[in-house]
Order: C-alpha cells, then structure tokens, then sequence
C-alpha cells in the first residue's frame, strides 16, 4: 500500500486529500531510486487505450473529422518517505 495526495480544486492555498493505493507485487518489473530521494516502481503492465482526436487538414487547418489513436501505458507508481520504506520491507530477501 501507498499514498497518493491529488490537490482539492479551489483551495488556496492548496490543500490535499490523501489515498491509500496498492499494487501487485508481483506485477513488479523493476525500482529505480531518482537523485530526489524518490523511488520509482515500473510494472509489467502493458496496456491500450483508444481515444478520439480531431483530425487537421495541414493546408487549411481546419478539422475534417476525427480520428482513432492508440497509445501505449505502463504503470509507474512514484514513492516517498514512509512508502519506501515500506516498499523496501515488503520486498526484502531474507
């Protein structure tokens, strides 16, 4: 498990609201440590999504209709703090 802070709209100054996210473990691919002290989990989980886009004549600049594209995702999850620390117990070799 590990938390997730998404700003709170019309709050000045900005104010948080804190969730509690998991992962699969085992979806692991690899950690990566960043110079900010931030961790970085990549996991094996490819994934598609299709979306909608206007479609631009480059002559005229106009739209002429939409089209589909697909675009490629994997999961990053950013970690910090208490979070490493947990995520370092969990997966720790004996």
């Amino acid at each position: 498990m590990y938390t997730r802070k998404e700003p709170i709209e019309g709050t000045d100054p900005v104010e948080y609201k804190e969730y509690v996210d998991s992962i699969n473990v085992d979806k692991i691919i690899r950690s990566v440590e960043m110079t900010d002290g931030s961790l970085i989990i990549l996991l094996d989980d490819m994934h598609e999504r299709t979306r909608e886009v206007p479609n631009i004549n480059p002559k005229t600049n106009k739209v002429t209709g939409t089209k589909k594209v697909t675009e490629v995702y994997q999961t990053e999850v950013y970690l910090y703090d208490e979070d490493i620390e947990r995520f370092r117990n969990l997966t720790k070799l004996v």
